[in-house]
């Protein structure tokens, strides 16, 4: 038995060149996990898209405001079909302050996305994936119960709920994708559970809901239920990820959960499951087999400990010092604050365009999801980077053809402008996807979740300033526009000059060395090669005299 087949029971029936299947990459446990993730989108689009249904269209504020002028105030003049939303409760629908209090409820949700980020990406990488990914859920549930009471609270009192609420939609949006591809071995696996992400057909399901329950108390309570649905179908299916368990040295949580995952995939041995057979070939597994008996058994504990306290003690900043990760982070954080600030603020732009708010939205979930299917399409010929780019072209040609349409005199409520915000929307999605995916395959293990909650961050930033530039379609559109160009345009040039055409075909385990103190690592990657021999051979010939009999 050679030295490889300790490191784990999982023997190498795969060798490095036999190939996995894409069917073979999805057992039963993967799949369910896609379906159970992409579901929960659901509850976190309704929660953070929530505002778009607030105002009123101008036809039914008209008749509105009739019947207030005649019925003091009754709200029982609301024409059918409207939704009645929280400003209609406190008697701000159709007021000069509708908009002002719209636009600040919107920008606490993204303040508290931004802050749910940033916390989700440090606590999924030190405790692990899963509790993040349950708690943020049923934290979403618990926000959107806490509106119900909403009629026994003014509109400010309700800010830090809805403060809440971001914060934990901007956890998930964090998590969640990153213990689904860690547990897939391809990246055309990978690539094809970011082309599947459920917020385009989230947008779509919550325009149905939003119909179906047109009163903002059915609708907060049907959000707050199925949060509460998924967060437990998530408890009892996921397990956590097996990569951060190796990575984290996490040894008998990784001999459990590599045996559920054996059995729920229906595998006879632990042989069977490609997961395992591809950590195993990498070499990066420590499992008790590993460890003998006697002082080898405490020597293998004090490095596993060790190792385990150096994995879990990483930081931002030894994710932001690596200078070989720092560029393409920067670059990717770009790239999610400008498809955010856009995304979003054509978002709440729905209410200004003409037709039904539903359809509107319905229409463009539905085509940024078939959009979003093309890079997994198109992936045998063109290049991920490639697809970014065609992607970000066509958005940014459809902003700036809004713009020209409306220096040009064409309305806001104009069909051409409506279909060209519609096509920008959609257009931008596949750059939404491959920028998810380099997220997650061009970063360590140890700190992938950081990097991820970086990038969230930025986008999370982006969706604050996306009510606020879309704030401005009420009195300069033109301006509003502009930015979005401009801002498509910018991302064009970053991703052409600084991310990768392809993605790793393996996800990286750790930072180089991994030391808690980056200066050290610096240090001896700077050692030159001569210096690393003559170290090497002082250990090996002190290896040998420790090992040599003792002469009387």
């Amino acid at each position: 038995m050679s030295a490889r087949d300790v490191v784990h029971p999982v023997k190498r029936k795969r060798s490095r060149n036999e190939k996995v299947s894409l069917w073979q990459d999805f057992g039963h446990y993967q799949l369910c996990m896609l379906a159970a993730t992409q579901i929960s989108y659901m509850p976190i689009a309704a929660s953070i898209l929530s505002t778009s249904f607030m105002k009123m269209s101008k036809e039914a504020c008209a008749l509105v405001l009739e019947a207030r002028n005649g019925t003091s105030g009754t709200m029982s003049a609301v024409p059918e079909g409207e939704f009645q939303s929280l400003l209609t409760l406190w008697a701000l629908d159709c007021t000069e302050r509708a908009q002002s209090v719209q636009t600040v409820i919107s920008t606490m949700i993204m303040l508290g996305g931004l802050v749910g980020a940033i916390i989700s990406g440090f606590v999924a990488d030190r405790w692990g994936r899963k509790p993040v990914v349950i708690a943020t859920l049923s934290l979403v549930s618990a926000a959107n119960g806490l509106l119900l009471l909403a009629s026994h609270l003014s509109w400010p009192a309700t800010l830090p709920i809805f403060f809440l609420l971001g914060a934990a939609t901007g956890g998930y949006m964090t998590t969640n994708l990153v213990l689904v591809v860690e547990s897939l071995c391809l990246p055309a696996s990978r690539l094809l559970v970011v082309a599947l992400n459920g917020w385009s057909l989230s947008m779509a399901g919550i325009a149905l809901l939003a119909a179906l329950c047109p009163h903002w108390f059915q609708y907060h309570l049907a959000v707050a239920v199925i949060a509460a649905l998924c967060a437990g179908a998530l408890f009892c299916i996921a397990d956590e990820s097996l990569r951060w368990l190796r990575s984290s040295h996490k040894v008998e949580r990784f001999d459990r959960a590599a045996a559920r995952l054996a059995k729920f995939n229906g595998c006879d041995s632990l042989k069977d499951v490609p997961l395992l057979c591809q950590l195993e070939r990498d070499g990066a597994v420590q499992a008790r087999s590993l460890i003998t008996s006697g002082d080898d058994s405490a020597e293998s504990g004090n490095t596993a400990a060790g190792a385990s306290l150096s994995a879990n003690s990483m930081s931002y900043l030894d994710l932001f010092a690596e200078r070989s990760l720092r560029p393409r982070l920067l670059s990717l954080g770009y790239c999610f604050f400008c498809s955010s600030i856009v995304s979003f603020g054509f978002y709440f732009a729905f209410d200004s365009l003409s037709g039904n708010r539903y359809a509107t939205m319905a229409i463009g979930g539905g085509g940024k999801f078939v959009l979003g299917l093309l890079p997994f399409v198109v992936s045998s010929c063109v290049s991920r980077k490639q697809v970014a780019l065609i992607s970000v072209a066509a958005a940014a040609l459809a902003a700036w053809a809004v713009l020209a349409c409306l220096l040009f005199g064409v309305p806001l409520q104009s069909l051409a402008v409506t279909v060209l915000s519609l096509v920008a929307t959609a257009a931008l999605d596949p750059t939404w996807k491959i920028s998810h995916l380099y997220s997650t395959e061009l970063f360590p293990t140890n700190v992938r979740n950081m990097a991820r909650g970086f990038c969230n961050s930025a986008a999370r930033i982006g969706s604050v300033l996306a009510p606020l530039v879309s704030h401005l379609r009420h009195d300069q559109p033109h301006v509003s526009f502009g930015v979005f160009a401009l801002l498509l345009t910018g991302q064009f040039a970053i991703t052409a000059l600084f991310l990768p055409n392809e993605a790793p075909t393996d996800l990286p385990d750790s930072l180089p060395a991994a030391p808690v103190v980056p200066t050290e690592r610096r240090r001896k990657q700077k050692t030159s090669e001569f210096d690393e021999d003559d170290e090497r051979s002082r250990e090996n010939s002190s290896q040998l005299s420790e090992s040599a009999p003792l002469t009387p």
